[in-house]
């Protein structure tokens, strides 16, 4: 039988968990705000440093239903918010983190054939429209995620999530091959 843990123990399993992954996430344009309201709840499940939100990207204060989404992440993950994307991106490589944009271009990389470096930032663009010429110029790289189905794609913050975690447990495993 498979017994459900409390809260209370699964909080004290998460504490298994670590990473020195330096992850930082940036969102250009992303208008949906529950879409950003989830990025805070991912942020903070993967432990990343800061959420950058850009451009026409929702941003906190939330009211209480996008608190409900967020769980309050908000509140405890660092963010940022910049009228343009270029900024944070220019930043971000001279502070030697790799640019990952999880978009659909011609360069696009499936997202388990990429060696993530250790400081990485994942860019991820417009619901609706993607990312801007000018952003994608600015990546080391372009990741996406096969679509097996009809549909184009999936939810931005749930690409986002499967590229994080992947990204995340490749380098747990990198480094556990170099300790042996």
């Amino acid at each position: 039988m498979i017994t459900k843990l409390s809260p209370k123990a699964v909080k004290k399993s998460n504490k298994q968990f670590t990473h020195e992954f330096e992850i930082v996430l940036v969102a250009e344009h992303m208008q949906y705000a529950q879409n950003v309201a989830s990025l805070f709840r991912i942020a903070d499940a993967l432990k990343a440093r800061k959420i950058y939100l850009t451009g026409e990207s929702h941003h906190p204060p939330f009211g209480k239903d996008l608190q409900k989404v967020s769980r309050g992440k908000e509140r405890v993950v660092a963010w940022e918010y910049s009228i343009g994307v270029v900024p944070v991106l220019e930043k971000l490589k001279k502070e030697g983190y790799t640019i990952i944009a999880i978009e659909q271009c011609e360069e696009s990389h499936l997202f388990t054939e990429v060696r993530y470096p250790k400081k990485l930032a994942l860019l991820v663009g417009s619901e609706m429209f993607g990312m801007s010429k000018k952003a994608l110029s600015l990546c080391d790289r372009a990741v996406i995620i096969p679509m097996y189905g009809n549909g184009g794609s999936i939810n931005v913050h749930v690409a986002l999530a499967v590229v994080a975690f992947y990204a995340v447990s490749q380098r747990k495993a990198l480094k556990q091959s170099e300790a042996n």
